[in-house]
């Protein structure tokens, strides 16, 4: 036995001696990632506590760590021939560097690591999309400091590999008591250490926590987005057969004929870049025109329900609440379901690709009695225009294709018409969102407070934003003759370097900076006439703090639509309105949290 366990091991005890900077590479990593991680969810009023609760998270997880790595290292000792050992070497190192540069990202950017709410937003995208996200990362400084950090990590393992190599001849005798205790670390660490969280949560699907490693993460938390995806996919295969047993009837509508609804949903709009809501600089003259004369009535304190796009709308379109908490989204009636259900025509207007397994298309659009698309968004357009001089992708190509009550087939939406236009809005790339014409902001108009880059950044939001605008202002221009309720939000909203507490930060946030939207409601002159009650009603409301998981209870409420669902205090125009009501914003490392006060 004492022979067994200090021997070298032969040709193999040296392959894996050789092979121990895999046991490095991954112990340091992966605890770097998890401290790091971990440094964002511990409160450091009291740092000897922290310090102390950091030591503790480091010791439970070192031996896991090991246990993965020896894991590893045995692994890449098997193969004989020096290149497949040298292929196996790199392709774990390629691994592990790039996991480790991707939740160092993640860290920097969002404060959380690789879970199933990261992988439903990267399924939802699109190969445009993420193209232009990279590509705004260009002179992002936390990608900078993901780099250096990774630089490190790198010549750090390098010198270990190096260092392994010239103390090999020295420690050879006890090849085999470590290769015993790798096992058993490899046994506990890794083996024992799952079966507990197995046994702790009655799942192996435990993503969003430091006790596990990036592979564990990415390897579960894709598995569970995707799961997810299957279950959205079966209840929207099932939606149309469950709303039939879903009771609806129209009671007390405050119209008493057809109208046509306009929902304009934004993309990543903040209020905080807005002059209608105070931004110093003229970006919304337009808008604000409109509100001076009367014809729309801005929302001062509206937030959205989270600072993703499929997280935020998954809640608005649909009679979700905050409050449900445990039960999906997709089990609840959509929007669009119970208007058609009732009795309205539905179309989805989009400016946004339909690529993408969570696409607000293939979501909520698809279900809608006409879809229709920009050049190049929707999959029967993408070959057409794959390769060509596309026009500008900019959302003024939506105006053509407006609809009006007059374009309802014949014998279609006894009560009225309800039309969704989903904008790009103010969505990364910036400078990609308007056209050369809407160019008018410069970094040297803004305001004192930024340097270099970041003024840039900001300038090119602040004429996307002044190109929302004229295109939100234009839609309303062309519904001004027709019986329109128009309303006009975003689905989340952006950080560009406005955040007191993260003054360097740009994208998206789970803060208030990150949520606020803005939030427009316009009713066409001929319909204000006929209801000067329900127009009373909504100006009443301007100041009510609100947040847009309610939307689908506030226009079914006001369309006199009744589910067992339906709930007074959830209706933003009804007289038993609670604006009392907590706001909650779903976090990207999952779970609900208060919104933080202004």
């Amino acid at each position: 036995m004492y022979n067994l366990l200090i021997c070298d091991m032969g040709s193999y005890g040296v392959r894996w001696r050789k092979s121990l900077w895999l046991v490095f590479l991954f112990v340091v990593s992966q605890l770097s990632l998890a401290l790091w991680a971990h440094v964002y969810t511990i409160s450091w009023e009291d740092s000897a506590a922290a310090y102390s609760e950091l030591f503790a998270v480091a010791r439970y997880l070192l031996p896991r760590f090991l246990g993965w790595g020896v894991l590893f290292s045995m692994i890449c000792a098997i193969p004989q021939r020096l290149l497949w050992r040298r292929l196996l070497g790199v392709v774990f190192a390629l691994l592990l560097i790039s996991l480790f540069a991707y939740e160092s990202f993640l860290i920097c950017m969002y404060h959380v690591l690789y879970n199933d709410s990261v992988a439903d937003i990267m399924l939802s995208t699109n190969t445009r999309e993420g193209g232009e996200y990279l590509g705004s990362l260009w002179g992002n400084r936390d990608f900078y400091t993901v780099l250096i950090c990774t630089i490190i990590i790198c010549g750090l393992t390098v010198g270990v590999s190096y260092l392994l190599r010239f103390l090999e001849p020295y420690w050879k005798r006890w090849t085999g008591l470590c290769f015993a205790l790798g096992l058993f670390l490899m046994g506990w660490g890794v083996g024992s250490l799952q079966y507990w969280g197995y046994v702790q949560n009655r799942s192996l699907l435990t993503v969003s926590t430091v006790r596990s490693s990036s592979i564990e993460r990415i390897f579960w938390g894709t598995k569970l987005a995707l799961l997810k995806a299957e279950q959205i996919a079966f209840a929207q295969s099932h939606m149309k057969e469950a709303f039939e047993h879903v009771s609806l009837h129209v009671e007390n509508s405050a119209f008493a004929e057809p109208i046509q609804i306009v929902l304009i949903l934004g993309e990543s709009t903040t209020p905080y870049y807005m002059h209608s809501y105070g931004y110093p600089l003229e970006t919304t003259p337009r808008l604000d025109s409109l509100e001076h004369s009367g014809q729309i009535v801005r929302f001062s304190d509206v937030v959205s329900p989270a600072s993703s796009t499929i997280l935020s709308n998954t809640r608005s379109l649909t009679y979700y609440t905050m409050e449900e908490g445990g039960n999906p989204w997709y089990q609840y009636p959509t929007l669009l379901a119970a208007l058609q259900k009732t009795g309205y025509y539905t179309a989805w207007i989009t400016a946004q690709d339909a690529m993408g397994m969570h696409s607000m298309v293939q979501t909520f659009g698809a279900a809608a009695d006409t879809l229709i698309g920009t050049p190049g968004t929707l999959p029967d357009q993408v070959s057409d225009y794959y390769g060509l001089d596309i026009p500008e992708r900019v959302d003024g190509q939506l105006l053509p294709l407006l609809l009006y009550l007059k374009d309802v087939p014949q014998g279609k939406g006894k009560l009225g018409f309800f039309e969704v236009l989903h904008l790009m809005g103010c969505h990364e790339m910036y400078r990609e969102r308007y056209p050369k014409s809407f160019d008018k902001f410069k970094p040297e108009d803004l305001p004192t407070g930024h340097i270099g880059d970041k003024r840039t950044y900001i300038a090119e939001y602040l004429n996307a934003v002044y190109y929302n605008d004229y295109v939100v202002s234009e839609i309303i221009r062309k519904y001004e003759d027709s019986p329109v309720l128009l309303f006009y939000f975003s689905d989340h909203g952006e950080v560009v370097y406005n955040d007191p507490k993260r003054p360097d930060f740009k994208g998206r946030s789970d803060n208030r900076a990150g949520v606020s939207v803005p939030f427009y409601v316009y009713m066409s002159p001929s319909l204000r006439a006929a209801y000067p009650e329900v127009w009373r009603q909504i100006q009443e409301a301007r100041d009510y703090p609100y947040e847009t998981d309610l939307f689908t209870h506030t226009l079914t409420g006001l369309l006199g639509i009744q589910t067992k669902y339906t709930q007074p205090s959830y209706e933003l125009f009804s007289p038993q309105y609670d604006p009392k009501r907590p706001r909650f914003i779903y976090r990207l490392n999952g779970g609900n949290m208060p919104l933080e006060v202004r």
